[in-house]
């Protein structure tokens, strides 16, 4: 038997001073959200915590996501389980309430990792995942505050031992249509072995890409580094290898899970059984 424990996130970048304390708190909302679903396996606590996560207008996911150079909203998720290495992730999306619930029914079907645009949300809709009217996100978008920050995630590890990882993003602000980050692209933006450890990534997605920085995580993770040195490691990384800026959550095979970013801020909450 394993340790259950729940790590969230809700996006590392430059927010105001003032959003700080909100910001925080959707964040612990989230992880309470997650952890009430933790006796059910750590996908239903890592889908219900980044659900919540889409719900909250000051994170960058769903209802609080920003838009592209056209004015649109475009939202990616993705995730991945440990224990079958099963990944599932969708870009692109307008219509779909919870591209979370997208990315799930992309893994669970097991055809393709990665669905995009319309098809996306075709198959999403053919799925019975809730859809919505793209002016829902639209409408949110223009009352969203100037400070942004990229991609929410969530990493969970249950009773079993499992891992899953879990995110979704509205990507970056003013980024060119059909731009497609590392959110749902295992090894990027996401990674889960559970003889390892699961890591979520959030920041710049194409340094992300360029280094293949989850799976990299989760190599050193293999063999046998520290994880807290790890995600520090990671980060550190991430800077000086491409001058770019993000975070990290990481949650281990045992032991307690970690974070680390370069950025001003970066809200997360985390959660180990007693």
């Amino acid at each position: 038997m394993a340790t259950p424990a729940l790590i969230v996130h809700g996006g590392a970048g430059a927010v105001p001073d003032s959003e700080r304390a909100e910001r925080q708190a959707a964040v612990e909302r989230a992880l309470e959200a997650g952890w009430s679903h933790i006796a059910e396996g750590a996908l239903a606590a890592a889908v219900a915590a980044v659900h919540r996560l889409e719900d909250e207008p000051l994170l960058n996911a769903g209802l609080g996501a920003c838009t592209n150079s056209e004015g649109d909203v475009e939202l990616d998720a993705g995730v991945m389980e440990g224990m079958t290495l099963r990944a599932g992730g969708v870009a692109g999306l307008r219509d779909v309430r919870h591209p979370i619930d997208a990315a799930v029914a992309v893994m669970r079907d097991g055809r393709h990792v990665i669905l995009a645009g319309p098809g996306a949300s075709k198959f999403a809709r053919e799925h019975g995942v809730e859809m919505a009217d793209p002016a829902l996100f639209l409408n949110a978008a223009r009352h969203r505050p100037d400070g942004t920050s990229d991609t929410v995630g969530a990493v969970a590890r249950d009773a079993e031992g499992h891992l899953v990882v879990a995110v979704s993003t509205g990507g970056i602000q003013d980024k060119l249509p059909g731009r497609i980050g590392d959110s749902p692209i295992p090894g990027a933006g996401i990674y889960a072995d559970d003889r390892y450890g699961a890591v979520c990534g959030t920041g710049q997605g194409e340094a992300f890409i360029r280094l293949g920085l989850a799976r990299l995580i989760v190599v050193e993770l293999q063999h046998g580094m520290d994880p807290a040195f790890v995600a520090k490691g990671a980060v550190a990384h991430l800077g000086t290898a491409l001058q770019a800026q993000g975070g990290v959550i990481l949650m281990p095979r045992e032991g307690a899970p970690q974070a680390a970013f370069n950025t001003p801020f970066m809200p997360f909450a985390s959660r180990v059984s007693d």
